[in-house]
């Protein structure tokens, strides 16, 4: 995980009490990365870096952060870049490497391509870079942080971003760069931001475009298919430590653990969160079912009501934050778990989304597949699911009935994104 922070006053000026404001920010993610501590700050006091590390590639004293680069600049980062490997191997006749870390990779291929580095790296990352070319000259400082909670002692005022609590209440997330917390703002997934010269510049240097391919057979996807899962997980288990998996139960997480010792029981430890008080919600015999498949070992955790009460105040102080449904109550009870006894665990979050888990993406394509038979616009393109293949997926649908009612109880056959706002509204 790690943790990142950092102050840059924008004109150029001494930051008085700039290593204790770099302190204070490190100590309120030290959660996030309990194997080291770094700060730097420039000589002038005007630009500072913290970082909390949990060390998972290259365990060695090379490895820390604020990591000084060849060429004199300096970075923090946060995740993991899952082609490091490749990445070395591609920039060694330009960069004198004296780690075997990832984050080392990131400075060398900054050296390299510039801003456009992030079109090279292959990862879940966070990471901020002081390239001592630039010089800031406006007014005012800048902060940035892993969790917003390093940030609120240097606001004026905690107050609450309303525009950004109604997002939060009719889609139970927030959709744009606004936080919960007026004045805090997220740089969203796939951006990147630059403050040169004062200026501070955002933009998008990633997104998902895609054309629905109808040149190829059922059988040639599946085996693609496969050929991607396997080599992003042999990507993501790349590692100096051992790895667990989170085992809900679920195909996602399940089949995942399943491919990472497909060779060998080369990463054992599963970990499952079970609740036992009422009937109807343990699951662990499917955990089970996964990890004996593997020869593994499965660790369970009774999650309680008495968990919740002891612990919940704990949750929301590291999430920062409120998040729909109940489940990162559950996934918190079972990290802490697995934090007995590893730092990496493989989890199957996102499965749904990719392939239409969710029961409410059957009910608007099913409505959208009716539409199209009934307006002769069945064979346009836009409709790789037939009707005939949906209907033995219908009884999905069988406990959402209620949602069903009152989906179509107004409006039916409106414009696809009007449609789906209407699944997602949560205002009502």
């Amino acid at each position: 995980m790690c943790g990142i922070a950092g102050i840059i006053h924008l004109d150029g000026k001494s930051l008085p009490g700039l290593n204790q404001s770099l302190s204070v920010m490190n100590h309120l993610i030290e959660h996030r990365g309990p194997d080291d501590e770094g700060i730097w700050q420039h000589q002038d006091s005007f630009i500072g870096f913290a970082h909390r590390r949990l060390s998972i590639i290259d365990l060695s004293p090379l490895a820390r952060q604020p990591m000084i680069g060849n060429d004199g600049n300096i970075i923090v980062f946060n995740g993991e870049i899952y082609n490091y490997k490749e990445l070395r191997q591609s920039l060694g006749a330009s960069w004198t490497f004296k780690s075997h870390s990832d984050t080392e990779c990131i400075l060398a291929a900054y050296q390299r391509y510039g801003e456009n580095c992030l079109d090279h790296l292959r990862g879940m990352f966070a990471f901020a870079i002081w390239d001592n070319k630039y010089y800031c000259q406006v007014e005012d400082a800048f902060y940035f942080a892993s969790e917003a909670k390093a940030l609120l002692p240097f606001l004026p005022e905690i107050a609450t971003e309303r525009s950004a609590l109604a997002e939060y209440l009719t889609f139970q997330y927030t959709i744009g760069e606004k936080t919960l917390f007026e004045g805090v703002h997220q740089l969203l997934p796939g951006h990147a931001l630059v403050i040169e010269n004062g200026q501070v510049k955002v933009w998008r240097y990633w997104d998902v475009h895609f054309e629905i391919d109808f040149d190829h057979s059922p059988g040639y996807f599946r085996k693609r298919l496969r050929e991607l899962v396997n080599e992003s997980l042999e990507l993501h288990l790349r590692s100096d430590v051992p790895v667990g998996s989170y085992i809900s139960g679920g195909i996602d997480s399940s089949l995942l653990h399943v491919l990472a010792n497909r060779n060998g029981n080369a990463y054992p430890l599963g970990f499952h969160g079970t609740f036992k008080e009422y009937s109807g919600y343990d699951e662990s015999d499917y955990a089970r079912m996964a990890v004996n498949h593997t020869g593994g070992n499965l660790h369970v955790i009774d999650i309680t009501g008495s968990d919740f009460r002891n612990c919940i105040r704990d949750v929301i102080y590291k999430m920062d934050f409120p998040a729909a449904g109940p489940g990162s109550f559950a996934q918190y009870m079972v990290s802490r778990l697995a934090s007995e006894h590893l730092k990496v665990v493989l989890g199957g979050q996102g499965g749904d989304e990719i392939f239409g888990g969710y029961a409410r993406y059957v009910l608007a394509y099913f409505e959208q597949c009716i539409k199209a038979a009934i307006e002769g616009t069945y064979h346009n393109g836009n409709y790789v699911v037939t009707i005939e293949s949906i209907v033995p997926n219908l009884g999905l649908l069988r406990e959402y009935k209620p949602l069903m009612r009152e989906f179509w109880r107004e409006g039916l056959f409106e414009p696809m994104d009007q449609r789906y706002f209407r699944l997602v509204d949560r205002s009502t």
